[in-house]
């Protein structure tokens, strides 16, 4: 009985450790997507500013000092936006990956076969009729490969 509360206690510490784990990637994905925002409409200004700096010096004949430092913010920007975006991107795919990698520990730690269990169908049918291990606690059926008893937790020796 001690090994169930045992593994119980395992699993609810990574549980909550993986569930903080998570909520931490969720954060950091708001954040730049946050910031990815910010960044985008800051490009639309750069793209709209750039568009009248041209119009208006085509429209006096001159050319423009500003549309260089323009050209300049917004390689910047873009770059700066490629790379926020390749983070998210990670995070996410990060965050896919722990969370499927622990619903599988979870998944084993919970499905681990006893000692020696073996599925043998001969075993387990007799005549169609199912094999059980009674528990000599609380004289519950259980299946015969069971290590505890499913209604009192009684550890099968």
């Amino acid at each position: 009985m001690a090994d169930i509360f045992s593994k119980l206690g395992d699993s609810i510490k990574t549980t909550i450790k993986q569930a903080v784990g998570q909520t931490q990637k969720s954060v950091d994905q708001a954040s730049i997507r946050t910031d990815l925002l910010t960044k985008k409409s800051e490009l639309k200004k750069l793209y709209q500013a750039l568009g009248e700096s041209h119009y208006k010096a085509y429209a006096m004949g001159e050319t423009d000092e500003t549309q260089g430092a323009i050209y300049e913010k917004i390689t910047e920007l873009v770059k700066d936006i490629a790379e926020a975006e390749k983070r998210l991107e990670d995070i996410v795919t990060t965050q896919k990956t722990s969370f499927s990698t622990f619903k599988e520990d979870v998944k084993t730690t919970w499905n681990e076969p006893t000692v020696g269990a073996q599925k043998n169908e001969e075993e387990t049918q007799n005549d169609n009729v199912k094999v059980m291990k009674v528990c000599p606690v609380c004289n519950t059926g259980n299946n015969i490969h069971a290590a505890y008893c499913i209604h009192c937790g009684n550890k099968f020796e």
